[in-house]
């Protein structure tokens, strides 16, 4: 059992690396059990498909993502606070795993809309903290709505993550996370200013 355990880690590690690096459409089974260091055979035991590991390697790191987040909702007292910690976390997941969070950002397009409605994302997280920070009336200018400011959040961090990927900037995210944040929390002041 502990055989089958070590494969399927290994498989899903070179399945990331690979997705990160080439997309899942130019990367082949042959070229994940290669990297991992296994048989096809021992691959195709644990996925019946290459779109079956990279849905559920997807879906996997997107819904603990989630539930990260709602950790951290649960944790701070108010918008700053919880989208400085949330933000500082997609930094450091960036810094502490670039494969994995570039296969995200990259595969996202074609593999978000697998997930169901009823599925706890990021994006519901980061909407539902608005929205609490909205009932609790911390916006002076009135409303604005959740899953609009939840893009532009998650747009700013994602989209800085992009530059990184492709060699704009340069060094650890995390150290930008304050700075991100600011930029987060003035984009939703818009938001609500302009509702």
């Amino acid at each position: 059992m502990k055989r089958s355990t070590g494969v399927k880690a290994k498989v899903e590690r070179a399945a990331i690396e690979l997705f990160a690096a080439r997309g899942v459409d130019g990367v082949s089974i042959g070229d994940i059990a290669a990297l991992a260091g296994v048989s096809q055979g021992a691959l195709y035991r644990h996925y019946p498909s290459k779109e079956d590991l990279a849905s559920s390697l997807f879906r996997t790191a997107y819904l603990r993502m989630g539930g990260e987040l709602d950790a951290i909702r649960a944790q701070y007292p108010d918008l700053m606070t919880r989208l400085g910690a949330m933000v500082a976390h997609f930094c450091a997941l960036y810094d502490d795993d670039p494969a994995l969070f570039r296969f995200m950002l990259l595969a996202q397009h074609g593999l978000l809309p697998r997930l169901g409605p009823e599925q706890r994302t990021p994006v519901k997280a980061v909407a539902e903290v608005v929205a609490e920070a909205a009932r609790r009336g911390e916006f002076a200018h009135g409303s604005v709505d959740p899953v609009a400011a939840a893009a532009a959040i998650m747009g700013i961090v994602l989209q800085t993550a992009l530059f990184h990927v492709y060699g704009s900037l340069t060094g650890a995210l995390s150290a930008r996370a304050p700075e991100l944040t600011r930029a987060a929390i003035a984009a939703v002041a818009a938001l609500a200013a302009a509702a």
